[in-house]
Formats: structure tokens, C-alpha cells, sequence
């Protein structure tokens, strides 16, 4: 009863912690995941999904291990990586078990943060310089950018359960969900959001067509860029004129050719996690792609790891959702969203990050559970 409390508060307390930043949303999700602890849970969860969350053990494990030949000091994310993620795994199981609170919970966390990130937006982040008196701009627009990422991550869930919900009140709601996401997603100066809700868009609709094919498309897509990206890269970029493209898009293209050269140098076990740190100024703490930080950290290995995780993942969730509309909609638009915003943004390893992961995956869990 203690974890059902807990995941109900961190729904609550979510809103006013992703518009602020969301760097103390991975704190809750290891609290509520550690009240939500129980031997069934785990037991079942390992019942259900042994060989991909084998793979996911292994991958993070590689990369722990990694930090031992990083150019830069990498210990402390190793051991914060083996408490988050077996947390946050905890907290996604659970809360996918608890299918009405998690989808309750989702769609109210997701409205309220429509309501703060759209006054954010529209009023030049009040609620931000409230918060933080005199505080730098840059580092206030990076709050409301981290939290426009997890507005993302909720929105294909959100919608989801709205639309399965029978009348057209409901209906409409949902279409008002994916609304507010468009219009978050365009808000703050974030193209990729902007790419990722329209990626993310055409999945969503996709799978309600037709859900296995438009998983199958999904993860096809992710699988191929993680195994192509150091090689597909430097040709892709090749014929951009840099130097037309605006700062942020620059320095993206000057950040993927070096990260590239230098996956190229040592390409089976990678330079180690985090060691995109002790590449500056070439690159600014990490690559602004997943699947090149993958390459970069840990090799060829490790990028098998993860495809072996896309495989035995998608096969699970092909298995699962290909007769559940709405559950494949939700789990096809958090993956193109998250997959494109991960490719051109975040560090793969922020915790915060990690948190939204495990979120958008609790809640696409949830939408695989009977309807309440």
C-alpha cells in the first residue's frame, strides 16, 4: 500500500519538478520505486521479460564498467546508474501493474504540466524567474527545455488512455492532449522536440491504423540508425553548409563528424562512459546523440548489446500490443519522439533523462493492462 501511495504522490509532485528542470525527478522515481519494492514484483518481471531485462542489466553493467577505461574520472555515474536504474525499473513495473492509478495519474501529471509549460511559454518564464530570483536565462530556458522533453514522453500515453475511454467527450479530450503536445513542442526553441512530436505523431496515428506494422516500422527505424549512425553520419552531413545553419545545428554537425573520427579509432570497446568530457571543446559533455554516445562509450559490443535490446524488446512489444490499438499507439509515439529527441539532444546518461525513459515506459505498460 506504501508504494501505491508514493506512486501516487510522485504523479502528483511531477508537474511542478519537470517545469522546474526535472533534476529531482529521478529522486522520486528511486523513492517511489524503492517503497514499491516486492519480491512477486520483481519475480514476476523477470517471469515476463527475462531476456530483455538481461540485456538491459548487461548493457549498463558494460557501461559501468567502462569508466574503468574512461579518459574521465566516470566512477560516480557508474554507481549512480546501478542505483537509478534498478529503481526506476522497479517503479515502471509496478506502476504498469497498477494500470488505473498510473494512467490516471499520467493524464492528470501530463494536463497539469500542459497548463505551467504553456504559461512558461506565453509569459516568458514567470514561473521559473519566481523560483529562482535573478537567475541566468540559459540556465532557466534549460529547466523549461528539460521539461518540454518529459511533457513529450507523456503525451502518446496520455492520449492513449483518453481515447480508449468510450464517448466523445472523451475522444475530444484525447485529441485536446495531443494538441497541447503540438503546441508545447513548439514552444522554447527546441526543433528537435518540434521533429520528435512530429515523428512521434506519425507513429501514433500509424499504429492506430495499423499497430504491428507501425511498431515494426518504429523499431526497424531505431535498430538501423543505432547499428548505421557512426558510418551514415559523416555522408549525411557531408553536403550541409554548416556555416548557413543556425549556431546550435553548427556545432551539432562539427560534434557528430569528430565523435565519428573518433569512434573510428577505437571501435570495439569504445573510450568508456562518460569520456566525451575529456574531448572539450570538441564536444561540449556529451555527443547530442544516443546512438553515437553508445559507439563512442562502449563499442561495438555495446551497440549490440542495445540492438539485442531493441530486438528482444520490439518482439515483446510486437507479441503484445499487434491486437491492442491504443497500447501500440502509445509505445510507437514515445518511441519515434524519444528515439529522434535522444538522437539529436540529451546525454543517453543524465538522470533525468533515465527517469523520463522509465516514465513513458510505465505508462505504455499500463496501457497494455485491461482498461479499468
Amino acid at each position: 500500500m506504501i508504494g501505491r501511495w508514493a506512486r501516487a504522490a510522485f504523479f502528483v509532485l511531477l508537474p511542478a519538478l519537470a517545469v522546474g528542470g526535472a533534476l529531482a525527478v529521478p529522486v522520486l522515481i528511486c523513492l517511489a520505486g524503492a517503497l514499491s519494492l516486492r519480491p512477486p514484483l520483481l519475480r514476476q518481471a523477470f517471469v515476463d521479460r527475462p531476456i530483455p531485462l538481461l540485456l538491459l542489466a548487461l548493457l549498463i553493467a558494460l557501461s559501468a564498467l567502462s569508466s574503468l577505461w574512461s579518459a574521465h574520472a566516470a566512477g560516480s555515474l557508474a554507481a549512480k546508474l546501478a542505483l537509478l536504474v534498478p529503481l526506476a525499473l522497479a517503479f515502471a513495473a509496478a506502476a504498469a501493474q497498477d494500470a488505473r492509478l498510473t494512467r490516471a495519474g499520467a493524464v492528470a501529471a501530463f494536463a497539469v504540466l500542459s497548463v505551467l509549460l504553456a504559461i512558461e511559454a506565453l509569459w516568458g518564464l514567470p514561473l521559473n524567474r519566481a523560483a529562482q530570483p535573478g537567475g541566468d536565462y540559459d540556465e532557466l530556458a534549460r529547466n523549461v527545455n528539460r521539461g518540454a522533453a518529459m511533457h513529450l514522453a507523456l503525451v502518446w500515453g496520455a492520449a492513449a488512455a483518453l481515447l480508449t475511454r468510450p464517448g466523445v467527450a472523451w475522444t475530444l479530450a484525447g485529441a485536446a492532449a495531443l494538441v497541447a503536445g503540438a503546441f508545447i513542442a513548439l514552444q522554447f526553441g527546441q526543433t528537435a522536440n518540434t521533429l520528435g512530436f512530429a515523428a512521434g505523431s506519425l507513429a501514433f496515428l500509424a499504429a492506430f491504423a495499423a499497430p504491428r506494422l507501425a511498431l515494426l516500422g518504429t523499431l526497424g527505424a531505431l535498430l538501423v540508425w543505432l547499428l548505421a549512425a557512426p558510418f551514415v553520419t559523416p555522408v549525411l552531413l557531408g553536403g550541409l553548409p554548416a556555416d548557413a545553419l543556425p549556431f546550435s545545428w553548427s556545432a551539432r554537425i562539427e560534434i557528430w563528424n569528430y565523435i565519428c573520427a573518433r569512434i573510428l579509432e577505437q571501435p570495439w570497446v569504445g573510450h568508456g562512459l562518460d569520456a566525451a568530457r575529456a574531448h572539450a571543446p570538441q564536444i561540449p559533455v556529451h555527443p547530442h546523440s544516443l546512438s553515437l554516445q553508445i559507439w563512442f562509450e562502449t563499442g561495438v559490443l555495446g551497440v549490440l548489446l542495445a540492438a539485442a535490446l531493441i530486438v528482444a524488446g520490439g518482439r515483446d512489444l510486437v507479441r503484445l500490443f499487434s491486437e491492442n490499438r491504443a497500447a501500440a499507439a502509445a509505445a510507437a509515439g514515445a518511441l519515434a519522439s524519444l528515439g529522434v529527441v535522444g538522437n539529436l539532444s540529451f546525454n543517453l546518461w543524465a538522470e533525468w533523462w533515465l527517469a523520463t525513459l522509465f516514465i513513458a515506459a510505465a505508462l505504455v505498460g499500463a496501457m497494455g493492462r485491461p482498461p479499468p
